[in-house]
């Protein structure tokens, strides 16, 4: 009897040692799961308070960057003025305002200024102004982008109509033969109205009929930029640009929807010849430019409502005088809106700022 009790004893003792075992294992699992879980947080925690800092940081820089660029485009602006040599802005100016500033240090983060000039883009809120209470179209300028947009894709869809509609200032009117108006928009999966009115933002394009990410962005096996590179919605309200911060594309545009004669070489020169001597006057675009056949002296002599003073006045007098005003009414040398980029980076945190900044104007 005390022989089989001791065995009974000595199972129980064993048995209460594995039991023992076990929950002493679950309880080391348990405190090294809570303890883990503890130095997770803290990790994450400490991880979080240092990006806060760095992100902090990198909106700081930002935002100076952005100042440095007003300062550089004041400091251009002053020199001009004091020089009283003719408002001309371009890539090559003296101040090198088109180089921006490039990386700099500031506490622990860096920064960089970028600066583009608005002026050398092709102006969409020009495309219609609302002028003595009704609508203005530049006809132009309309066309200009026509041939922008065929140059931009091969696609046989043209967006301009659309355009015109998201821009005129009547949802009443009629529709542009390849446009959308209020129906269009508020009949999508995810309705919204059609502007009618003036863009606030070049980003403003995604929203309008047949403007594809693909068509905004580019192809970047083609090297084609963003269409933010060629339009925008702060430039001249005539529909002019800046011939000496002009990307060729906008130079060509610019010239075939006024003549009709979309010409890349002519462009390229036009182009190439600015970047090496800036244009300080559009007369020195006469030679590139060739007027329609309609719009010449010996055809628009036969036309009885031409002035007097045209027909005083010799054919090739009156052709460079017609050139003269065409090309005034294409391009310009200077500028008043820029675009200002600051980046700001702290550690593997970037922000970036974007400022528009309106110039005193020295518009003629």
């Amino acid at each position: 009897m005390n022989s089989e009790k001791r065995k009974c004893l000595h199972r129980l003792n064993a048995g209460d040692s594995g039991v023992a075992l076990i929950l002493a294992l679950v309880f080391v699992s348990l405190l090294a799961a809570v303890v883990f879980a503890f130095m997770y947080e803290m990790e994450v925690d400490a991880s979080f308070a240092q990006n806060q800092g760095a992100d902090f940081q990198a909106q700081i820089a930002a935002r100076t960057a952005v100042v440095d660029g007003m300062m550089i485009l004041a400091e251009q602006y002053a020199d001009m003025l004091e020089s009283g040599m003719p408002p001309i802005d371009s890539e090559l100016d003296g101040s090198q305002w088109a180089m921006g500033a490039s990386f700099q240090t500031l506490n622990e983060a860096t920064m960089r200024t970028s600066i583009t000039d608005e002026y050398g883009k092709i102006n969409l809120n020009a495309v219609i102004t609302y002028d003595n209470g009704s609508q203005q179209r530049n006809d132009a300028l309309i066309d200009a982008l026509r041939q922008f947009f065929a140059l931009r894709s091969s696609d046989s869809y043209d967006p301009v109509d659309a355009i015109i509609d998201w821009l005129d200032y009547d949802d009443m009117d009629a529709e542009e033969p390849d446009g959308a108006e209020n129906d269009y928009y508020t009949s999508l999966e995810n309705p919204y109205p059609c502007k009618n009115g003036p863009m606030d933002s070049i980003e403003e394009l995604l929203l309008i009929k047949g403007i594809t990410p693909e068509l905004y962005f580019g192809n970047a096996e083609e090297e084609q930029l963003p269409l933010s590179e060629y339009l925008t919605v702060h430039g001249d309200w005539a529909g002019r640009v800046n011939v000496n911060t002009a990307r060729e594309e906008v130079i060509a545009a610019i010239i075939g929807g006024k003549t009709g004669n979309m010409d890349m070489a002519v462009a390229q020169q036009i182009y190439d010849e600015a970047r090496q001597a800036p244009f300080e006057d559009v007369s020195r675009l006469s030679p590139y430019v060739q007027l329609p056949p309609e719009q010449m002296p010996e055809n628009r002599r036969r036309n009885p409502m031409i002035p007097p003073a045209d027909e005083a006045e010799g054919p090739r007098s009156l052709q460079r005088r017609q050139r003269s005003q065409a090309i005034s009414g294409m391009f310009r040398v200077n500028s008043n809106v820029f675009r200002i980029y600051g980046d700001g980076m702290k550690d593997d945190v970037m922000v970036r700022c974007e400022a528009y900044v309106f110039r005193q104007p020295y518009d003629e």
